[in-house]
């Protein structure tokens, strides 16, 4: 029928939205006898808003949760991530949610459709006329998206493009509602009286009218679609198409079946109600009161999330430890189990507690209870500040040993029996000792203990010898002596608060502060495992083993669980804290007992371990969730063709060189166990081995080389155990363009070219160089060629034209001159003679030296003073051998010679001195006679020594001329040292 009534119609709507189907794919165990936790998420745990509209679970096990105007929010057991307008949503009040085929997530708000692929949010917002409907439910048929609006009419998405249909589906039919049927059908309950299934096969109509009037609720059941009217229940027979009456046993509102445990969630009232149905009984829990629920969604691993209006979120779900009911036992600090079935709780400050056939008693000793052992005859043995007790079973009372009965100390820290019965004890103050029934024997400093405190006592039966422990190491009792010394260096700075036994071969020592240490005490070979391992933490109360090799560690932060493998490292690791049940979290010492069932005690009471069964719990996949270059700075997606996942990931990368600062952001959601999530990867061709056991989702790699990388990823699963294969993520950092193959080719060319050219340059300039020197050379030796024929013309032609002018006077003089004649003609031949010899010396090239160049001039000297009987001294105070340039020894051989023969002539000197010598960076030759000098006046007029001074500019001499009349003449000559340098 068609519904008309609008409150009918509404009030109709209201239970169909309130209703939450599901599949049945997962489940909530099957443990009614065991408790369960009821855990709320408000604001201040990151839960954007109080008001949760809609959740759904993603294959990758994050949580979804659409909110009424906080936005979204995705829970991954930890923390909440948060989505909101800014980051893309059309509004931040979100209505409803589905994940699609892909893995994309529709959002559907107030004013459209967005879709989040995991990295960006895409706005469907209908516009023109479509723009005032609100679009109310969104299902997947094939590759199209299709929704329902306000006027229940359908539209389609379809490659990021909307249709719309201005009519309804079907002529004067609106669509009430949509469910996901068990095969992925769309089922759509139209206002007609009908259901139509629509299905990638093609579509029919189911049409209710001859059954029941109208549907209060839908839900899958038992691979059904089963739906409650007002005549009862009825399912969809897709096979026959047809409504089959069905009886269902429960009175109350069903919001959710869990099909797998054949578990109900009903509601009466505002109260939310657990109920199930074996063949004995009906139980219905009370699970929330007055409470306003949206949803409830059992997840994959075992957890039932519940959505509310104004309260938040709920996680409703089986704990691993229940709490025993002992009422304000405190803290526990041991616990032993009779053979008589008897539970004995030793307390802090409340005594002694015994549960025996659901029978609670209550012994009051004012002392701590330590340690409690029970001894093969089944007589209980405690360990307290009062003393040593025993139970007295017939009188049902402690009786206790002091000092006065031979026990060093009545402060007892722990216990344990050998195999003879006696009964083992370490004291606070005064070592350790047994009873062996009749008398005490004690061990303390004396008998060679480490100290008097004895943190720690074990006796193990495979060597028959008791280990004790203190702050400063182990001590080994046998045959009533200590035996040996253990030194633990490992430990200084902690003492040991543990000792027991690991495969009936080692020692399993727990320290306050340095881990576990597993011990041969035979071979005294050694290994630590510490939170550098996985383990939550260093600070060890107990350590202990189980039948089957697990190892249970206690500490301040809960109780760990671990196995380890042949090569003592830790294959399995499974942490239990708060949100597992324990409550007080902090253990003690002796508080365990492991013996089929495993008691813990902690600060706030006893505490019992539900070895859960795990059918039907999911551990979802490890996945990398990011990669970010330098924090995010850049996007690695700008450098990969492809991308991949829901999170799009780049495949294989191409990073540049510049940018080799990379940053892998990883998860493996664990919504039951998120405290136990252990990471450890691998980077392949930069990282040497795997790191260390962490819990932080992300490992930053800064300044890679270039090369091609693997970066392998491991974790632990919902049993602590770790992935058998490594998730791999390949990339490459690419060489910057000065690494690159093509550059070094292109820089080998270049370098070949540029060794050719410079070599041919050099070549060339050689080439040039010893042209421009052949040609210098030229114009010097044609230079020297006009020079010498100069100097030749200027110097024997003059004498020669003298010699034939004396000669033509000869022949026209008859008279008696005739010898004065003669005479000048023999000095003309003698003048040619000395000057064609000095002309002949001073183009030699082997005179070109400034010592060969001295001795000409003094021998010169010689021969010319001692004419006239003149006191004539040369001096070289030049030692070692000066190369002069070519020309040089010509021109200051006339100088000196011209000198020489004016201080001859004209001076009137007694005595001449001629020297060499090097002053500071030049050579100076000077000659110095005693004669009667001259004036400014006289020098101005004497062409001599003009001619000196242009042939000193020559060779780029300096030529100073000191004299004054009556005080004889000096002629010096400085030669700078570098002229030579620069012209040799």
């Amino acid at each position: 029928m068609v519904i008309a009534n609008k409150t009918t119609f509404e009030r109709l709507m209201w239970r169909l939205v309130f209703v939450v189907f599901f599949s049945g794919a997962v489940s909530i165990p099957s443990l009614w006898a065991q408790q369960y936790s009821l855990r709320q998420f408000t604001a201040v745990d990151g839960l954007p808003q109080s008001q949760v509209n809609m959740m759904v679970e993603d294959k990758d096990g994050y949580l979804w949760i659409g909110t009424n105007g906080g936005g979204l929010a995705r829970f991954d057991g930890n923390e909440f991530k948060v989505f909101t307008t800014r980051d893309g949503l059309s509004s931040n009040i979100v209505q409803y949610l589905k994940l699609d085929a892909r893995q994309n997530l529709w959002i559907i708000n107030p004013i459209g459709i967005t879709r989040y692929n995991g990295v960006d949010f895409k706005k469907f917002i209908p516009e023109g006329a479509h723009s005032k409907l609100s679009i109310r439910r969104v299902f997947e048929v094939g590759d199209s998206v299709f929704f329902v609006n306000s006027q229940r009419a359908l539209g389609k998405i379809f490659n990021d493009s909307i249709c719309y249909w201005n009519k309804p589906v079907k002529e004067d039919r609106l669509i009430l509602y949509t469910h996901l049927m068990p095969a992925r059908e769309i089922c759509l309950y139209l206002n007609d009286s009908s259901f139509m299934i629509k299905s990638e096969k093609g579509e029919y109509t189911l049409n209710h009218s001859g059954y029941f009037d109208f549907a209060l609720s839908i839900f899958n059941y038992q691979h059904e679609v089963w739906i409650n009217t007002e005549k009862g229940y009825f399912s969809i027979d897709t096979k026959q198409k047809r409504f089959v009456k069905r009886v269902m046993d429960i009175e109350n509102a069903i919001i959710q079946y869990d099909s797998v445990n054949n578990v109900y969630w009903t509601r009466s009232g505002n109260n939310l109600l657990m109920e199930r149905k074996t063949k004995n009984r009906h139980r219905i829990d009370t699970i929330m009161r007055d409470v306003n629920i949206n949803q409830i969604l059992p997840d994959s691993e075992g957890n039932t999330w519940i959505g509310t209006t104004g309260s938040g979120l709920f996680k409703y779900y089986v704990q691993d430890f229940d709490k025993l009911d002992f009422d304000k036992i405190g803290s526990v600090l041991s616990m032993e189990k009779g053979r008589d079935g008897s539970f004995w709780i030793g307390t802090q400050n409340r005594g002694i507690w015994r549960e025996k056939d659901e029978s609670i008693s209550h012994y009051d000793i004012n002392s701590e209870i330590n340690d409690i052992r029970e001894d093969r005859n089944g007589d209980l043995w405690v360990a307290s500040f009062n003393g040593l007790g025993r139970y007295n079973s017939k009188q049902d009372r402690f009786n206790w040993y002091t000092r006065e009965d031979g026990i060093p100390s009545t402060y007892i820290n722990n216990l344990d029996i050998d195999d003879k019965g006696n009964i083992w004890y370490g004291t606070r103050s005064n070592g350790a000792g047994y009873f062996n029934g009749k008398e005490f024997h004690n061990f303390s400093l004396e008998e060679g203990l480490y100290s008097r405190n004895v943190t720690a006592l074990k006796y193990f039966r495979q060597l028959r010898s008791v280990f004790v422990a203190s702050e400063f190491g182990l001590s080994v009792i046998r045959n009533d002596s200590v035996i040996r010394k253990i030194p633990l260096p490992e430990f200084s700075s902690t003492i040991l608060n543990s000792i027991n036994i690991y495969r009936d071969s080692l020692l399993m020592l727990g320290s306050g502060g340095g881990g576990i240490m597993f011990l041969d005490p035979v071979s005294f070979k050694r290994k630590i495992i510490s939170s550098q391992n996985g383990l939550p933490s260093d600070f060890i109360y107990f350590v202990t083993a189980d039948s089957d090799d697990y190892i249970w560690v206690g500490t301040e932060q809960g109780i760990t669980k671990i196995k380890l493998n042949n090569h003592f490292e830790i294959e399995q690791n499974l942490h239990y804290g708060h949100e597992n049940g324990l409550q007080g979290v902090e253990t003690n010492r002796n508080a365990f007992f492991i013996n089929g069932d495993k008691y813990f005690g902690l600060i706030d009471g006893v505490y019992q371990y539900n070895d859960l069964p795990r059918e039907g719990w999911h551990s979802f996949d490890l996945h990398l969730r990011d990669i970010e270059i330098f924090y995010g700075q850049y996007s690695s997606r700008d450098y990969a063709d492809s991308l991949s996942g829901f999170f799009r990931l780049p495949y294989q990368p191409q990073i540049p060189a510049d940018r080799n600062h990379i940053t892998f952001q990883f998860n493996r959601v664990d919504k039951r166990y998120p405290k136990s999530v252990r990471f450890k990867y691998y980077l392949e061709n930069f990282d040497k081995t795997w790191s260390q056991p962490s819990a932080i989702g992300s490992a930053t790699y800064s300044n890679l080389p270039p090369g091609n990388y693997v970066f392998n990823l491991v974790a632990t699963d919902n049993k602590g155990s770790w992935d058998k294969t490594p998730l791999k993520y390949a990339f490459t950092v690419k060489a910057p363009f000065y690494q690159t193959a093509w550059f070094q080719i292109a820089m080998i060319i270049l370098l070949g070219g540029l060794i050719v050219l410079i070599f041919y340059l050099r070549v060339r300039k050689k080439i040039n160089k010893m042209m421009e020197v052949e040609r210098i050379r030229q114009q010097e030796q044609e230079s020297l060629r006009k020079e010498i024929a100069r100097d030749f013309h200027d110097e024997m032609g003059n004498q020669l034209t003298r010699i034939i002018n004396y000669v033509s006077l000869m022949k026209l003089n008859k008279n008696g001159n005739a010898v004065a004649l003669y005479d000048k003609v023999e000095e003309s031949a003698k003048y040619l003679y000395t000057g064609a010899r000095d002309f002949i010396w001073s183009i030699d090239p082997g005179n070109d030296e400034l010592s060969k160049l001295f001795l000409h001039i003094r021998d010169f000297g010689e021969k010319l003073f001692e004419e006239k009987g003149m006191m004539y001294r040369a001096l070289n105070n030049v030692t070692h051998p000066v190369k002069i340039p070519y020309g040089f020894s010509r021109e200051a051989n006339l100088i000196f010679k011209e000198a020489m023969t004016n201080a001859f002539n004209h001076s009137g000197a007694k005595n001449v001195t001629f020297t060499l010598k090097q002053v500071d960076d030049s050579y100076e030759m000077k000659l110095v006679d005693d004669g009667k000098g001259f004036s400014k006046d006289q020098l101005a007029k004497m062409n001599g020594l003009k001619n000196m001074r242009t042939r000193a500019e020559r060779i780029g001499g300096i030529l100073y001329i000191q004299s004054r009349s009556g005080a004889g003449a000096e002629i010096s000559l400085i030669l700078p040292i570098h002229i030579y340098k620069e012209k040799i």
